[in-house]
């Protein structure tokens, strides 16, 4: 489950924070402020839209829109499959800090992870600690990637 939190800042109004959740990254956004369920959100045809409810203003869901777009997890996996291509055969976001890749069926693990090791901390952001669970295609064994959250020295 991935969840976020999103503050929608109103001129002259108090600020409403809604907490977005999705089960898997083929669902939907479910919007909810405090306890109660707002509506539904997803991107359709490339744009942000509310696709059950009605009580979420049109500004606030482009908002929700760009904060989700703009987190790792709706960019990494395309990248590393872009990356990789030789090698991944798809990469499946179990949350914010948990990916899966799984491998083509023929493809060598133990090459593919001394180039994966190096190129993810070059990929994925500097501040976030990541699990990579790599497999091949319908084959029980693998590995795991762990990439540390890098400090910079000159903070």
């Amino acid at each position: 489950m991935i969840e976020l939190t999103y503050t929608f800042e109103q001129e002259f109004l108090e600020d409403i924070s809604y907490q977005l959740m999705r089960a898997s990254m083929e669902d939907p956004w479910l919007v909810l402020s405090g306890c109660k369920v707002m509506g539904i959100i997803d991107e359709v045809e490339g744009s942000w839209t509310q696709i059950v409810g009605g009580d979420i203003p049109p500004m606030a869901i482009e908002g929700m829109g760009d904060l989700i777009n703009t987190q790792q997890f709706s960019w990494l996996p395309n990248l590393i499959k872009k990356q990789w291509p030789k090698y991944v055969l798809d990469v499946v976001v179990e949350d914010v800090g948990c990916y899966e890749i799984i491998c083509h069926k023929e493809a060598c693990l133990k090459r593919f992870q001394q180039r994966f090791t190096l190129g993810i901390h070059a990929l994925a952001q500097r501040e976030s600690a990541l699990v990579f669970k790599v497999r091949c295609f319908r084959k029980s064994s693998g590995y795991e990637v762990v990439k540390a959250p890098v400090i910079d020295r000159y903070v």
